[in-house]
């Protein structure tokens, strides 16, 4: 359980430093967008979701006692999210010394990393979002604010779907993921409490 705890210590954290990184993927595609130069956002794009994903499974431990099932669901879709995203942060820094082509050239491989992340990402956070509007420790801000990150990729997909994919969206969405991240690690800092055991207060000593 120290493991788990560890993990939960540091939620809030990893959130505020998921959303860090997606600032910068975010101004990258802006400098994309609107600037016309090609710049690496895909390094910090898949980092921050990794680092998202560390911050998801901090959220098991206070989950698991009043919602076992779901949390255990929703902590299996973030450990796979967070494999595949590892996997693609490693080829994005291959991309980027050149050693491979760009992920979207790559093999099958490639190609079932991005899809396989992508959609246990989108089932994790929905999980853990349902399993905090049951608990009594998370405000419905927190609820709220997980299921977000998979209504922005729902607004990502539905764009590509109908072929309206203009420049300047890519921007605007990845700036609402880095938003929403960096408002769930600042909710999380100042509500969520660890499950771990208190720390002792100090009592009057007493002679008889």
């Amino acid at each position: 359980m120290t493991w788990w705890g560890s993990l939960e210590r540091r939620s809030a954290t990893a959130f505020l430093v998921a959303g860090a990184l997606l600032v910068v993927f975010a101004v990258l595609l802006g400098v994309e967008a609107f600037m016309g130069r090609s710049a690496p956002e895909d390094l910090f794009g898949p980092a921050g979701f990794l680092v998202a994903m560390v911050g998801l499974l901090g959220l098991y431990p206070t989950l698991v006692d009043q919602t076992p099932k779901l949390a255990r669901v929703a902590a299996g879709f973030a450990a796979v999210a967070a494999v595949g995203w590892f996997v693609i942060t490693g080829l994005s820094i291959t991309e980027v010394a050149g050693i491979l082509p760009p992920l979207e050239d790559a093999d099958v491989v490639g190609i079932t990393a991005v899809l396989v992340a992508g959609l246990a990402m989108v089932l994790a956070y929905v999980s853990f979002g349902v399993a905090s509007f049951r608990l009594e420790g998370h405000s419905r801000a927190v609820g709220l604010l997980l299921l977000a990150p998979p209504v922005i990729f729902g607004v990502m997909l539905t764009g590509g779907a109908v072929g309206y994919t203009p420049a300047w969206s890519a921007f605007v969405l990845g700036s609402g993921q880095a938003l929403v991240h960096l408002a769930l690690g600042a909710t999380l800092r100042a509500e969520t409490k660890p499950t771990g055991l208190a720390e002792p207060t100090p009592t009057e000593v007493r002679h008889d």
